[in-house]
């Protein structure tokens, strides 16, 4: 691998830890937020949904930045709002954290799919899957890191030191990371050419990449989002004494690691049906038995692992050069899936009465899962580049 490359890698990977970190940073940032800024339940909700809004609006205008500019500009815009952004936690008026955090979640939105595509793009066909699954490995360490980051370095009502570190480290990664890519090749950062660009999503086959974006998604945000408040519910004699959450997150780490490594010997599909299915057996376990919670939330951690990145390097081998150009429906699907699924939880939840039947609603997500790639390892078998096919 060429100096300049194994440099594009390194800013990529750790960029993603320090991404990973930001990305849950508000749910920990929050409780000193309410005191500071003596916010009720629905403001603390409001603040929370402007980063999901800049998020989902970063990853509606993803691929025009990346069609017009590349793949690495786009990343680099990414990380310039989170700094713009971040520092808006600091500010005494609520409508300035609120637009502040509306900014960085643009950036985070921005920065996540284009880094993704970039690390596709720019690494040899037969070390895709390894190094998207590394580089989203990356992610979910600095998710871990979040919490315990926060409690380290905060002060009383201040979230001063965690900005200031934060935005000092973003700066020297970005500094680095447009020094590498004002060396590489434009053919490596810029988003390619492709004539059946177009008629990619003409293709019906296409759309089932849309469907199951939207439920591998919105079944892991649904697990990390309602694990915590579902193992919360259940303390007691049969209930776990152990956070759900952190051993999903633990396992989720774990299986990435696992799958940078695994994806070396066997094809996407195979990787993605294991995975699928040992998502399945997680989730039923969670819901099924208040004993088996902590074994459930470990195997779904390394159920939901490798899907999504995996999936992604799929997408881009089966549609042929450039088809990452056209990838940003996939990630928006996603998006939506989020916002859909961890809502119809609480829905579900409130209407039944208990949490366990809302929690039973990312079971039938992970049979959706499940029952698409079965679909999807079915229709595209045989096939190396659809752009030979429509």
């Amino acid at each position: 691998m060429p100096d300049n490359h194994r440099s594009l890698k390194y800013y990529t990977v750790f960029g993603f830890f320090v991404i990973g970190v930001i990305t849950v940073l508000l749910g920990q940032v929050l409780p000193i937020l309410r005191v500071r800024l003596q916010l009720n339940d629905a403001q603390s909700g409001l603040l929370l949904s402007a980063q999901f809004s800049g998020a989902l609006l970063g990853t509606l205008v993803v691929g025009r930045v990346i069609r017009r500019f590349g793949f690495a500009s786009a990343g680099l815009a990414g990380l310039v709002l989170i700094m713009i952004g971040l520092p808006a936690l600091n500010l005494e008026a609520f409508v300035g954290c609120w637009i502040g955090v509306f900014v960085y979640g643009l950036g985070i939105g921005l920065v996540i799919p284009a880094f993704n595509l970039l690390t596709i793009e720019a690494t040899p066909l037969e070390m895709q899957s390894s190094a998207v699954n590394l580089l989203n490995f990356s992610w979910g360490v600095g998710a871990i890191c979040s919490q315990p980051f926060v409690a380290a370095v905060s002060r009383g009502t201040s979230v001063a030191t965690v900005t200031a570190i934060l935005l000092l480290t973003l700066f020297v990664i970005s500094i680095g990371f447009f020094s590498v890519i004002r060396k590489l090749d434009r053919d490596t950062i810029d988003a390619p050419e492709y004539d059946s660009a177009d008629r990619i999503w003409r293709s019906r086959d296409a759309w089932l990449f849309l469907v199951f974006g939207f439920f591998v998604i919105g079944v892991e945000s649904g697990l990390h989002g309602w694990l915590t408040t579902y193992s919360d519910s259940l303390r007691g004699e049969h209930g776990p004494q152990i956070n759900a959450t952190v051993v999903f997150f633990a396992f989720y780490v774990l299986g990435r690691g696992l799958a940078s490594f695994v994806a070396r010997g066997i094809s996407e599909s195979k990787l993605i049906s294991i995975c699928s299915m040992t998502l399945l057996l997680g989730v039923f376990l969670i819901v099924i038995s208040e004993s088996l919670v902590l074994v459930g939330s470990a195997i779904a951690g390394l159920g939901c692992s490798a899907i999504f990145p995996t999936n992604m390097v799929r997408f881009s081998k089966i549609f042929g050069a450039g088809a990452t150009r056209q990838a940003t429906p996939v990630f928006i699907a996603g998006t939506a899936g989020a916002a859909a699924i961890t809502w119809l939880v609480g829905f579900v939840s409130f209407r039944l009465g208990e949490l366990r039947w809302g929690i039973a609603v990312l079971l039938c997500g992970a049979v959706m899962i499940a029952i698409l790639q079965w679909i999807m390892a079915s229709v595209f078998r045989n096939q190396v580049s659809v752009g030979t096919k429509v």
